[in-house]
């Protein structure tokens, strides 16, 4: 199998500690370490049965849902109309520097961010999603192709490793990262890279959540698959701003 796996040796700010995949620490400073890049289960993006997305059907700057690293926390995929630089220097909440590879495939444009906007943990639900990609210009922001939270006006960069644009959200999205085999033309999630706000989302969101969903599920780890959808099919509806 020819897979293409983003190349993560290297890509780490002055003074951080780097392994292809594994955890990425601060080192030489005062502050805590803070890791930057987490491997977790790899999971294939299939629909709700069972088969394989492939990248070539996937629409440009469309809002498509996943659910990763866990069940209860859902992720944005998009398919760019553009190419993305090969690096750029993000950091943390926390401080700790980290250059976000870019993108996968053939054209390099297929990214994925987590949906929990950095700022107060808005995120799609079943109800209504207040964070999502918008195509053109709104009244939360003066240029299109972004990533804007409705609920605190947060606008982030998709094509910069999500990147805070504007608003109060103190870092960027943490970013999915995503394996594309180039033969079978198949996406798989296997980890994270920049700051993940789970935590914070399970403190302040499992009781809802297990309410919803069962409490043995909210911190279950997807595994094997993870299932697509459009974030028009994932939420009732989507907030305007």
């Amino acid at each position: 199998m020819s897979v293409e796996r983003r190349d993560f040796l290297g890509a780490c700010g002055a003074g951080a500690v780097c392994s292809s995949l594994g955890a990425v620490s601060v080192a030489g400073t005062a502050m805590a370490a803070v890791p930057t890049s987490r491997s977790y289960a790899r999971a294939k993006l299939t629909d709700a049965d069972g088969k394989a997305i492939k990248l070539k059907s996937l629409k440009t700057n469309h809002n498509y849902i996943f659910n990763y690293p866990y069940a209860s926390t859902p992720c944005f995929l998009l398919n760019l109309d553009q190419a993305m630089p090969d690096k750029v220097g993000l950091k943390t909440e926390a401080g700790a520097a980290y250059d976000w590879p870019g993108g996968v495939g053939e054209k390099k444009a297929l990214v994925a961010y987590s949906a929990i906007c950095a700022h107060k943990l808005a995120y799609p639900t079943s109800q209504v999603s207040f964070i999502g990609f918008r195509d053109s210009p709104s009244g939360a922001s003066s240029r299109g192709k972004v990533i804007t939270c409705c609920a605190d006006k947060s606008v982030y960069d998709p094509f910069a490793g999500a990147k805070v644009i504007s608003g109060p959200a103190p870092q960027p999205l943490a970013a999915i990262l995503l394996e594309h085999d180039a033969k079978t033309d198949e996406i798989y999630a296997v980890g994270t890279f920049g700051g993940e706000k789970f935590n914070d989302f399970f403190a302040k969101y499992e009781f809802k959540l297990a309410m919803e969903m069962g409490s043995d599920r909210v911190r279950e780890e997807v595994k094997g698959n993870a299932v697509l959808k459009d974030l028009a099919n994932y939420s009732a509806q989507t907030a305007k701003c």
